[in-house]
């Protein structure tokens, strides 16, 4: 099963916890995540410019390289996160690839839109145990609330629709399905490695 896919991509947004879902990605054999390739503000993870030999700024000339560069790593299936604010040419890009193994990820919109208020508020953007998780009141602003709902609706209209349009399938998952080790081993199988995550 894995030889029909080159690559998995995580199509998601912020605060849907697709740091946790990359974490289990992480933890199977055979499968190698590395983050946010293509934010425009960082290089896979913050702080870093430069992957597979290259640089952020030879990525933002010609994006489409870095997935070819990252699939030549080897040591197993590789993948990435893509957010609706990354670089359209690679959306574009991998919505059209079938060698592309697409795992959506969605989050009730309310609670994605709490939680990043909240983020940007604390400055506390990944939670490694709710010890430390820092809390905060913030206003809810209908018409900011809007556009957000707007913006994910649009994302995933524009998933659908290439997916529809090509015939390709997809791996759909829930934030509240990432608690459920069945659905986390049959994401597994969907990428064609038989073990869950340790």
């Amino acid at each position: 099963a894995a030889a029909r896919f080159s690559y998995f991509v995580v199509l998601a947004g912020m605060r849907t916890g697709s740091n946790l879902l990359e974490e289990y990605l992480s933890a199977m054999d055979g499968l190698i995540s590395h983050g946010e390739l293509f934010n425009p503000h960082f290089f896979g993870k913050p702080k870093t410019n430069t992957m597979f030999g290259i640089t952020q700024k030879a990525r933002d000339s010609d994006p489409v390289r870095v997935i070819d560069a990252m699939c030549g790593q080897g040591g197993g299936l590789p993948g990435f996160r893509l957010f609706h604010d990354h670089d359209q040419r690679v959306i574009d890009h991998v919505l059209a690839d079938e060698r592309a193994a697409k795992i959506v990820l969605t989050r009730r919109p309310l609670d994605s839109y709490v939680s990043l208020k909240i983020a940007r508020k604390t400055g506390q953007w990944w939670l490694g145990d709710m010890a430390s998780a820092r809390t905060a009141k913030v206003a809810f602003d209908a018409a900011e609330y809007a556009d957000f709902v707007n913006t994910l609706s649009e994302y995933q209209v524009r998933i659908r629709h290439a997916r529809q349009s090509s015939g390709q399938t997809a791996f759909h998952i829930d934030y509240a399905e990432l608690q459920d080790p069945g659905v986390i081993h049959g994401l597994g199988r969907f990428l064609g490695v038989q073990s869950g995550p340790d």
